[in-house]
């Protein structure tokens, strides 16, 4: 073997290891006072950089979840309004079901519709105060609201909560016909009732017979209103033009085929014998008579046939010509608000040509207030469409040598010229003259060609006074039997309505619930994975720092013994 003295190899290898062992240690126990394998990016570069974007990722997830929490509470917030405004919706309806029967004064109608305004009025309270963290609800702003429930951008979950004031909810479509004047067979098809195909209903024979006309119509319509969303009522109603005057049927008076034969009757029916006369065989007419509270003459068939009137019932009656024969008119109701298209024929006009010429949307709001002409007529409120007859308070020859009338000698629209407005006011002006002479009366309604301002009508400013259609028909709300059932279904819709936007708002708040448990899931696995990089294995590392420690300690002796071998030398001096 051989001996240096300036070089001590086994000196330098020991104390090599005892550092190395010493870096060892420090690392070992720096692991295990800290509990991470990964004190600084020279313990595991790629590893700190995977663990880092866990945790990262694991942060945000959790931040997510507050978030979906947050939006959770803003729904669940706004369902809890949205089911008192429910409460207060049913609290409406009742109260129009409990007006919408004949028994009720017009004082207890009046009670029961400032109960109404009052609910309306707390319905659209609650929508305007319905607020989360400063921001309002269920005013209709909230819409497309962004929640972010990922770990990137753009992982969101959007939420809309519609709009719940009594002017955006409740919104229903009406749609009234024209007065059905002829007998025939209808056929309807109500179009793109889900928004791509038709239903076409069975033949309905329109007629004065039992068992046939617009009643049944509306039968059939409402069978089905489940499935075309749909629904109809009618008015077959003949109404004299005012109060009842003294005269007398002829001998071949008959009503839907009934012979009810000759009737003197007086001034406003004093002793009932027109009523009386035309209700003893009501039975087999089909047909009921009353005097509504201005003394007029009513025809009613309230299974919906016809209503036809042959002979002469006397001019006293006061019903127009031109309404002898009657079947009446069928209105549509859509809760969604959507418009009704329908075609056919059969109904003594043109159907397909949009003769529903009275249609209107109304919400919950718009019931409050009196409703135009247009609104009413669109409801179902008159028995003749657009609540448009006229009567001329003028004889006929008075009337057309009226200066400025346009129908003066020399005009070439003079009586007995036969041409055009001269021949339309000889056949159909209703005329009330000092002497009380009636006959029939001229209709200003839409589409005649003949309305207000359509340049066509030089007696049109001559409206004295409107007929089938009262000023106090045309109050909304529960006012009238008409108007309360109007409400009815107004409210129905804003049911639907609220419902629907309950649901959407269920809906999202289902998919928050499962996108956190999801999240939740998630996040510990991140959580995981990151501490199988990151955390150091106290078994494992306990047991290479017991190591380390004991080559510290073996490197150190052996570090004594290599400076110990020197001393070797000194003896091959002695």
């Amino acid at each position: 073997m051989s001996l240096r003295i300036n070089t001590n190899i086994g000196a330098l290898n020991a104390h090599t290891n005892a550092v190395i062992t010493s870096r060892e240690l420090d690392n070992s126990l720096a692991r295990l006072s800290s509990g991470l394998r990964i004190n600084s990016a020279k313990d595991d570069a790629s590893g700190m950089a995977i663990a880092d974007q866990l945790r990262s990722q694991a942060s945000t997830l959790g931040q997510a979840i507050n978030n979906g929490n947050d939006a959770i509470g803003i729904l669940q917030t706004a369902d809890k309004a949205m089911d008192e405004q429910i409460k207060i919706l049913d609290m409406i309806k009742t109260k129009a079901t409990q007006a919408a029967q004949d028994g009720q004064s017009l004082k207890t109608r009046n009670m029961l519709q400032a109960d109404i305004n009052r609910l309306m009025e707390e319905l659209d309270n609650i929508a305007n105060t319905t607020v989360f963290n400063g921001k309002q609800l269920l005013s209709g702003g909230f819409i497309n609201q962004e929640f972010q429930i990922g770990s990137s951008s753009n992982q969101t979950i959007k939420a809309t909560i519609g709009p719940t004031m009594s002017s955006k909810i409740g919104v229903t479509r009406f749609e009234t016909g024209e007065n059905i004047t002829a007998a025939g067979i209808a056929q309807m098809v109500i179009k793109n009732y889900d928004g791509v195909d038709d239903f076409q209903f069975a033949d309905v024979i329109i007629s004065t017979s039992s068992g046939t006309g617009i009643g049944v119509l509306a039968e059939e319509i409402n069978r089905v209103a489940d499935k075309t969303g749909v629904r109809a009522s009618f008015n077959v109603t003949t109404k004299g033009v005012f109060p009842i005057k003294a005269g007398n049927t002829t001998t071949d008076f008959a009503i839907n085929g009934v012979t009810i034969g000759q009737i003197d009757y007086k001034a406003a029916d004093e002793n009932g014998q027109l009523v009386s006369a035309i209700n003893a065989v009501k039975d087999t007419t089909g047909v009921e008579a009353s005097k509504d509270a201005n003394g007029m003459l009513v025809l009613t068939s309230r299974e919906g046939r016809g209503i036809a009137i042959s002979g002469n019932i006397g001019g006293g009656a006061g019903i127009m010509l031109g309404q002898y024969e009657n079947y009446g008119r069928l209105s549509l109701v859509k809760n969604s608000g959507q418009d009704i298209s329908i075609s056919g024929t059969g109904f003594g006009f043109d159907l397909n040509a949009g003769s529903f010429v009275t249609q209107t949307s109304i919400s919950l709001r718009d019931s409050k207030g009196t409703l135009d002409a247009q609104m009413a007529d669109a409801t179902g409120f008159n028995a003749y469409p657009g609540g448009s007859k006229f009567i001329i308070t003028q004889t006929i020859s008075d009337y057309m040598s009226t200066a400025g009338s346009g129908f003066t000698a020399g005009s070439g629209y003079s009586i007995g010229s036969g041409n055009d407005f001269s021949a339309l006011l000889a056949q159909n002006t209703l005329v009330v003259s000092a002497t009380s002479q009636y006959s029939q009366a001229y209709m200003v309604s839409a589409g005649s060609g003949y309305s207000a301002g359509s340049g066509r009508s030089n007696f049109a400013f001559l409206r004295a006074t409107s007929v089938g259609l009262d000023i106090a028909d045309k109050t909304s709300g529960v006012t009238t039997l008409k108007g309360a059932m109007a409400v009815m279904d107004i409210a129905e819709t804003a049911i639907l309505n609220l419902d629907q936007t309950r649901a959407d708002i269920g809906s999202a708040q289902q998919q928050l619930e499962v996108t956190i448990n999801n999240i939740s899931v998630t996040q510990v696995n991140v959580k995981s994975a990151e501490s199988t990089i990151r955390d150091v294995d106290f078994a494992s590392e306990s047991a290479n720092f017991s190591k380390q420690n004991i080559l510290s300690q073996s490197g150190s002796y052996a570090l004594a013994q290599a400076n110990q071998v020197q001393q070797n030398v000194l003896r091959l001096l002695q």
